[in-house]
């Protein structure tokens, strides 16, 4: 499955962490344009409390490395095929259709209409949805990840009740009980 994220999937590093975790297992291909990221270098000094543009940038071009086969290009002329309530959220949807993608991963879905999308066979979905469904078409794989991804964290250490916890504020309810029953 190949997946576009939008830029605000970027702003809880929580949940960032999760969706790279899950690339990096092969669970789903990630893929975003330069406009995307160019809103994620924009915004990301302003919603992570101690982040520089330097620091910033760093970490953008980290995810460059790390997936460089995520980055999608050419996709200009294709910011025309769709109508949408935003009219600015049409580059995702031509990201997409150059990628290929079978979804958006979004966490502004009213902004993604199901009847924008579906004749362009995409779909919007939230991160707890997409989260949801990797988990529940590779459950081994994606408990194997969630793991690996716990046990790694230094600043701040935690375990996976506290990986659920956070994940559960954040509005990943329904992937926060995943975990709470994989934990048991």
């Amino acid at each position: 499955m190949r997946a576009v994220l939008d830029a605000n999937v970027f702003y809880s590093t929580w949940v960032t962490d999760v969706l790279l975790s899950f690339a990096d297992a092969d669970l789903y291909e990630p893929a975003w344009s330069d406009r995307i990221m160019g809103e994620v270098r924009n915004h990301l000094p302003h919603v992570w409390s101690r982040a520089t543009q330097e620091g910033v940038d760093k970490y953008l071009a980290i995810l460059d490395r790390a997936f460089p086969e995520a980055s999608v290009t050419d996709w200009e002329s294709l910011e025309r095929v769709v109508e949408l309530p935003d009219s600015d959220d049409r580059h995702v949807v031509a990201a997409a259709l150059k990628a290929r993608a079978d979804v958006i991963v979004t966490s502004n879905l009213k902004d993604f209409p199901a009847e924008a999308l579906n004749p362009l066979r995409l779909r919007a979905v939230s991160p707890d949805d997409f989260l949801s469904e990797l988990f529940d078409e590779d459950p081994q794989e994606a408990t194997a990840a969630m793991r690996l991804l716990v046990t790694s964290k230094r600043h701040p250490s935690r375990t996976m009740r506290e990986e659920s916890e956070r994940l559960r504020r954040l509005g990943l309810a329904r992937f926060a009980g995943r975990l709470d029953a994989m934990a048991r």
